[in-house]
């Protein structure tokens, strides 16, 4: 006879606000997680922080602002999350017409203020106690990128590393991946050479031709089983949860909508995030 095997059970939720869209997460040493949320109806753009232990909103609707001017940086919608170190967060606008990032600033979301920011460089690599980064140029009509290694804490210059393609692609290679440097575990597409234990798929009832994104951790399995309904088109997203073989966690990510919401759901310290319906964030403890 088997025994019961206890259901997991929400930390904590966070809802973004209506018609929000949760676009960008990154996670701090002190367990913090900051988040990035959109309004394309006014396309405004705004971050939150969120205690992942006690799930208290730290911060919230927080507007980054130009470096110089009283005017939101990227228009208010042209932003995004670059990296962290220890509390700060770095921030970054994108260039007129261009994806190009363009400016750093570095913020501190439990205190609401921006530690310093520099207009004239672009991130390019975080090497914890040191950050890539270049400032462009024009030389005969052609654009060029001048490096440059800064302090991430202050922002000043640490050394000049000019146009040397070799010394930066070498360090570029020694560069910690953003997931890995934040310890985050993000899901993976089932297919026949995903690199995961198989029997546990197998286990939850997965094939490898379902449209799904899977996660194996020890004896969980979470994934999120995609499905199209063959008469009106529309996408539902329902999330799941195994300990071996038994479900001990479920809940309809999304229902009816145009496409299936792909990438939203990732493991962190013993916590399972995801989104439900693009603009509340779940927190669910694996233990």
């Amino acid at each position: 006879m088997k025994s019961k095997v206890e259901q997991l059970s929400v930390r904590w939720q966070y809802n973004a606000g209506h018609g929000a869209l949760i676009w960008q997460l990154m996670f701090t040493v002190n367990d913090d997680l900051i988040g990035q949320k959109r309004f394309t109806a006014n396309r405004r753009a705004l971050f939150f922080c969120i205690d992942t232990v006690s799930g208290q909103v730290v911060c919230d609707d927080y507007l980054l602002m130009d470096h110089v001017h009283p005017v939101p940086a990227g228009e208010g919608w042209f932003v995004g999350l670059e990296t962290t170190i220890g509390s700060l967060v770095y921030c970054y606008a994108y260039q007129s017409q261009s994806p190009e990032h363009k400016g750093i600033w570095a913020v501190d979301f439990r205190a609401g203020r921006v530690v310093w920011s520099r207009p004239d460089i672009v991130f390019a690599a975080n090497l914890d106690h040191e950050f890539l980064v270049y400032q462009l140029s024009a030389f005969g009509g052609f654009p060029e990128r001048h490096f440059l290694m800064i302090d991430p804490l202050t922002g000043a210059d640490i050394r000049q590393l000019g146009i040397d393609s070799s010394t930066v692609n070498t360090i570029r290679q020694g560069v910690v991946q953003e997931e890995e440097r934040q310890k985050v575990i993000l899901s993976e597409f089932v297919t026949h050479d995903m690199n995961i234990e198989r029997m546990a798929l197998l286990r939850a009832g997965i094939s490898e031709t379902s449209r799904s994104e899977c996660i194996v951790l020890g004896s969980l399995t979470v994934a999120a089983l995609h499905e199209q309904s063959e008469v009106s088109g529309s996408w539902s997203s329902v999330l799941k949860v195994w300990r071996r073989d038994c479900l001990v966690y479920e809940d309809c990510m999304e229902e009816d909508v145009e496409k299936p919401c792909l990438n939203n759901f990732l493991i962190r310290s013993e916590n399972l995030y995801y989104l439900k319906n693009k603009e509340e964030l779940v927190c669910v403890a694996l233990i």
